[in-house]
């Protein structure tokens, strides 16, 4: 294959992007590189198609027509690059699989102009992208054929938190039938784009009877990039041929090297490599140890770990307490942290409780400082919140005490234990909860933590965005009480969450709020909590209108999707006064978008009180 010609073509595509696919009509540069293809296509069908492509496009045709050529062959161009990766011509039958590009199981059903939003952002740079990606791989465009090389493309946008988005959840969402075109493609002296494609591979796997990826895998082992070569030795800890190898690499000069064979040894298991991950915990490779753990915790190895950790964290120090003394402690007691941060054991669960409950014999706590101490405790916490057991709510209670940063430990523990009247009086019925302002900083420390502690709890999310959790559920697990008290602590966004029907204060409370907020952010959660109160069509279009009306037109950049859908959601019978009302707030926009969308918005209102019968 031949890599000069196959870049040739796509920059000439790319410049016919730019310019406008009916540029190609007659394209001498086009013209020129026919020929050159043609004749690879009697080693290779898939030069031939990609020749008699460049024929068709340059031929001609219609605007429309042309249009979808130019998309098919920087599709079968972009397979090409992106997914096989070779230098050389193979086979006919594998160069054809290879040039479709793409697991089994894709369609090709969707509209370019669904498709060509996403091709660009995977093509140009500049702001907006994530989102485009994101929400497209959400609606799933990204099961459609012709994205599969524009994912695999991504994994080296210069914006890495696309780029890792698409490691991390477009590209495994395809399964294992993609392994072999990721592993084919692979530049083992590449950066970290190779770690990506790698850290989709070890995701997803390598089957054992597939030994041209397993050969690809340890030739990236034993040639690659040390970064590439860790990446790809961390992809065989599913393969027991592979043992020796890893614990010999786990002896590397090179620590990236080591910390791969680690990982792959942590996912293996056996005695053997058991034995060499601890040993590399204990001595200087601990946390690459802990690392590997983290991610494959095992029975056998947290039932060494634990001892060793309850031994570290008893131990009683006699010497002379200096920095230098302390920073060697953590030293020791960090590589733990990690280690544990996904595991689950009984006997951990039991050192956690006790931990907590009985300090005083684990003197190396009282040696750390606030933010160490602050994370083992946190661990501790994290682990006990999910162990629905009186001890272990008591346990988070007295943490809570110590310190309001445990708060929504116990919020979190206590709610799963309790009745959701008893939740209530636990933290705001009585005591220092029911005051509205705060007496002393830890007060106020705790009542802002218990306002923290709500919000994890009330909202769920969708992708980036906030919702409600159903209203069932509100009106089944939340007292009714707690309206009241954050409508008194005027947390309008909780106050959205928590709405219900028959609260007399509600809509004082939302009118106030439109009255006098001069955040105009608000506006979801005003109408969030509108429409969770029950009101009638009337009450919601008052209060949308005073919303419109109070915007200092002359100020605001842009009006918001959902207003803009709340304006044309309001009822026939008031859409012509609605229509007088929202014309003059038009006339006083500074900027021409939101005068236009204003316009829009009065004229489908008039069209529709105009077809109201009379």
């Amino acid at each position: 294959m031949s890599t000069m010609l196959l870049q040739e073509l796509q920059g000439e595509l790319r410049r016919l992007y730019i310019a406008g696919s009916d540029l190609a009509a007659d394209d001498f540069r086009l013209k020129k590189l026919e020929p050159k293809l043609e004749q690879l296509g009697e080693r290779a069908p898939v030069f031939k198609r990609l020749s008699e492509g460049i024929a068709a496009l340059s031929g001609p045709s219609d605007a429309e027509a042309r249009a979808s050529r130019l998309q098919d062959v920087s599709l079968l161009l972009n397979s090409v690059l992106s997914t096989q990766g070779a230098t050389a011509a193979r086979s006919e039958a594998s160069e054809e699989q290879a040039a479709v590009g793409g697991p089994s199981g894709l369609t090709t059903y969707r509209s370019y102009r669904q498709l060509a939003e996403v091709q660009n952002a995977l093509s140009t740079s500049g702001g907006g992208r994530y989102e485009i990606v994101t929400s497209a791989h959400q609606e799933g465009l990204f099961k459609d054929l012709r994205l599969f090389p524009f994912a695999v493309k991504a994994l080296g946008d210069t914006y890495s938190e696309l780029a890792d988005y698409a490691a991390r959840e477009i590209l495994p969402s395809y399964g294992s039938a993609i392994v072999p075109y990721l592993l084919e493609g692979l530049n083992i002296q590449g950066g970290r784009e190779e770690e990506r494609r790698l850290e989709v591979v070890r995701r997803l796997g390598v089957e054992a009877d597939d030994e041209r990826s397993l050969e690809l895998l340890v030739r990236a082992a034993e040639e690659g990039a040390d970064k590439v070569r860790a990446a790809a030795i961390a992809c065989l800890g599913n393969h027991p041929e592979f043992e020796d190898k890893l614990i010999e690499w786990s002896l590397d000069k090179k620590k990236p090297v080591r910390e791969g064979a680690l990982a792959a040894l942590a996912v293996r298991n056996t005695e053997a490599a058991r034995d060499r991950v601890y040993e590399a915990f204990v001595g200087k490779d601990s946390v690459p140890a802990a690392e590997a753990v983290g991610a494959a915790p095992s029975a056998e190895m947290l039932e060494r770990l634990i001892p060793l950790y309850e031994e570290r964290l008893r131990h009683e120090f006699t010497g002379e307490e200096d920095r230098k003394s302390k920073d060697k402690l953590w030293k020791e007691l960090e590589p733990f942290t990690i280690a544990f941060r996904h595991a689950e054991h009984p006997e951990l669960g039991r050192l956690f409780l006790d931990l907590v409950v009985k300090e005083a014999d684990y003197p190396s706590l009282g040696r750390l400082d606030y933010a160490e101490r602050t994370r083992i405790m946190g661990q501790a916490a994290r682990y006990l919140q999910n162990i629905d057991t009186d001890e272990a709510l008591e346990a988070l209670y007295l943490l809570e005490e110590q310190d309001p940063n445990f708060l929504h430990y116990a919020f979190h523990a206590a709610k799963l234990r309790l009745s959701p009247a008893e939740l209530y009086e636990r933290y705001a019925g009585s005591g220092r909860g029911r005051l509205l302002n705060a007496i002393s900083k830890k007060t106020k420390a705790k009542q802002d933590k218990l306002i923290e502690s709500l919000r994890e709890e009330v909202f769920v999310y969708e992708g980036y965005v906030r919702q409600r959790l159903p209203q069932d559920v509100i009106e089944r697990d939340w007292d009714p009480r707690w309206l009241d008290w954050l409508i008194d602590r005027r947390d309008i966004q909780l106050v959205a969450a928590l709405a219900a029907p028959g609260n007399t204060r509600l809509l004082k409370f939302l009118q106030d709020w439109v009255e006098k907020s001069s955040n105009k952010y608000y506006e979801h959660y005003i109408f969030m909590a509108l429409d969770a109160g029950g009101y009638d069509d009337k009450t919601k279009y008052e209060l949308l209108m005073r919303w419109m009306e109070q915007k200092e037109w002359n100020k605001i950049y842009n009006l918001y999707p959902n207003e803009v859908e709340r304006m044309l959601q309001i009822p026939d019978r008031f859409a012509s006064e609605a229509a007088d009302r929202l014309e003059p707030l038009a006339a006083n926009a500074q900027y021409e978008g939101i005068k236009e969308t204003m316009n829009e918005v009065v004229g489908t209102l008039r069209r529709r009180a105009a077809s109201m019968p009379s």
